[in-house]
């Protein structure tokens, strides 16, 4: 199998830990934040220093040998973890330098995705009827709603958790990728998208496509959530949140959540139903995520 051929897939599972799980999840998000800002600390003082930019196999050689050797709770969890947390550094500061991305900037504890990833060797991971195996972790309670095909290879798991509290297990699978049947360039089963200020988009011919609002829906219970959460913030700016802060934050996030879902619910049916029913589909190059906030004035126009 040519390496052309291959590509990656990822399978997204809902986790349901057990409250020893739990734990270790925290630790582990914790550790590899950890681990991330101390590498990055090291490299802006290397460069305040003079001293050259440490790559990336010698960054991990620094977290295995130095600070796990510093840090007995490094220890702990998984190893792939820390490696990756070292290797998400590289690649930030790769994309840095190629002027793709900011800066590298400190993760918060509150603020940051908790989130790691592992890799598969030796059968550490492993999918059951109901359960997904983790390093460190053991069996975990989850919802296997598809599985990948025979010829798949499993190469890694990213654990995550939402800003609701709910865990998730993104596996990573490699595959040969089938040749795609060409379409003829003669075919009149075409369609042309163009986008519309007032809707979806309007199609070649000339039906527009509406969009349903569900921000504007959720609008006002959201707007009363977070008043709720702004006055549970307290006064001062570097005071410490309570509990009841950050329960109100969690109900303010699954308003958020919810309305995340519906617009990816609904712009999934009609990419669906496009793709069923056209042989080919062409659609305007636009930067939507400047239109929606740039004066135009549709950011929540859903």
């Amino acid at each position: 199998m040519s390496k052309a051929n291959k590509s990656n897939k990822a399978i997204k599972y809902r986790l349901y830990p057990n409250d020893e799980q739990k734990v270790m999840f925290a630790k582990t998000f914790g550790c590899c934040r950890f681990v991330y800002n101390q590498l990055l600390a090291l490299q802006k003082q290397r460069y305040k220093d003079g001293e050259s930019h440490l790559s990336k196999l010698k960054s991990n050689e620094f977290a295995t040998r130095t600070l796990k050797k510093d840090y007995d709770f490094l220890k702990e969890i998984d190893k792939f973890a820390v490696s990756n947390a070292v290797f998400h550094l590289a690649d930030a500061y790769d994309r840095f330098f190629k002027k793709q991305n900011h800066f590298p900037k400190f993760k918060s504890k509150r603020k940051s995705k908790k989130s790691y990833t592992t890799n598969f060797t030796n059968n550490n991971i492993l999918i059951g009827k109901n359960v997904i195996k983790l390093p460190k972790v053991g069996m975990v309670k989850a919802v296997i709603h598809k599985l990948p095909k025979d010829d798949w290879k499993l190469k890694s798991v990213t654990v995550s958790q939402d800003g609701v509290g709910n865990y998730f297990a993104s596996v990573l699978f490699e595959y040969e990728q089938e040749d795609i049947p060409s379409v003829s360039k003669s075919s009149t089963n075409a369609i042309g998208l163009d986008y519309k200020s007032d809707g979806l988009y309007m199609d070649s011919n000339g039906n527009k496509a509406g969009v349903h609002k569900y921000y504007r829906e959720s609008h006002k219970k959201l707007a009363k959530e977070q008043r709720r959460l702004s006055r549970k913030a307290g006064s001062k700016k570097n005071e410490t949140k309570s509990s009841n802060y950050f329960k109100q934050m969690r109900k303010v996030n699954r308003i958020y959540r919810k309305i995340a879902n519906q617009r990816l619910d609904s712009l999934h049916k009609k990419s669906t139903e496009i793709a069923n029913q056209y042989d080919i589909v062409c659609v305007e190059d636009l930067d939507m995520k400047a239109i929606g906030n740039k004066g135009f004035g549709n950011g929540k126009a859903t």
